[in-house]
């Protein structure tokens, strides 16, 4: 479609004046004697009819289509890809993520805000990255109980100290188990008054932080032998488990896996992580393709820090057609 020539002048001028002279909208409408309505559409109109066109840039070495793909594929608010050295190895996957997982934490984090922390290798490595950098007001929640021996860096609550000292953030601990031997003993222990509190204020955190597990036996829930039992693993095999997030399994397409283990397990369900605007999931390698798959087919991410492989596998052929495999 043509524009006249006095209707291409105004939107050139109006164009030029937004995008090169930096004035708002408001100074726009004062200086062309029309409304700030008028002004956002004929915006509009001057990029529709290709006065304006508009250039981005890529940052170099970058992985911006793989990102955008991501985020149209599976309906993330954002994906940022990172490249790294080894996709079989779990340990330099959580080093290389971690780094890239810090910067976005501290570009989410505001003033006054609750941050729930799950636990793994990966969320290690993104509080070991993490600069001494207090920000007022912050608190910093586990969103489930302790997992491994007390002490080890893995352990949620040891993680939940460690991020609370670098941001000088009030610490909120879930003083349990995150997952105890029997239902009766869950019971008892979420109707205790300071877990409950704690539960709580997880559950009403404005921003998670979490990783994606699978159920193997080198993983840290199963090489105590206090934490999932070998009965347990089967359980979840059998269920078609292929992973979980805050300890809560997920199938290969998404759905909640449901077992008498969630009745055992402390920390906040999947409703309730659904119902935190920002979650944050940080996973990658060959070894997590289905939970990752999983996790972004359920809708709980709204951000996925992954690797460029799985990046490339989570858009490809074999991701859309397999359940998860």
């Amino acid at each position: 479609m043509s524009v006249g020539l006095e209707d291409h002048r105004l939107l050139y001028r109006i164009a030029r004046a937004y995008y090169v002279e930096g004035q708002t909208q408001q100074q726009i409408s004062e200086r062309f004697g029309v409304s700030r309505p008028k002004v956002s559409r004929l915006l509009q109109r001057a990029r529709d009819m290709r006065v304006v066109n508009i250039t981005l840039v890529p940052p170099p070495g970058g992985h911006a289509d793989l990102e955008h793909g991501l985020e149209q594929r599976y309906g993330l608010d954002e994906a940022i890809v990172v490249p790294i050295s080894d996709p079989d190895d779990p340990d330099s996957i959580a080093l290389e993520l971690g780094p890239v997982a810090a910067d976005c934490l501290l570009r989410l984090l505001e003033p006054n805000c609750t941050l729930g922390l799950a636990w793994g290798r990966s969320l290690l490595a993104m509080v070991e990255a993490l600069p001494a950098r207090p920000t007022a007001g912050v608190t910093v929640v586990q969103l489930n109980g302790g997992l491994g021996p007390v002490g080890m860096l893995e352990h949620s609550a040891e993680l939940a100290r460690a991020a609370a000292q670098k941001l000088s953030a009030r610490l909120q601990l879930v003083p349990a188990p995150g997952i105890v031997s029997t239902v009766e003993a869950a019971r008892v222990l979420r109707a205790d008054a300071q877990i409950s509190s704690a539960l709580a204020i997880g559950a009403s955190a404005d921003i998670a932080v979490v990783g994606l597990g699978v159920p193997t036996p080198e993983s840290v829930l199963l090489s105590s032998g206090s934490i999932i039992t070998s009965e347990d693993l089967e359980a979840l095999a059998k269920a078609g488990a292929v992973g979980d997030i805050v300890l809560r399994y997920l199938d290969a397409e998404g759905a909640p896996v449901h077992l008498p283990l969630n009745e055992r397990i402390i920390g906040v369900t999947l409703d309730e992580l659904a119902s935190i605007k920002r979650v944050v999931g940080i996973a990658g390698g060959i070894g997590k393709r289905k939970i990752i798959r999983s996790a972004l087919l359920s809708g709980l991410l709204g951000t996925l820090i992954t690797d460029q492989t799985t990046a490339e596998w989570l858009l490809s052929d074999e991701a859309e057609q397999r359940s998860g495999g």
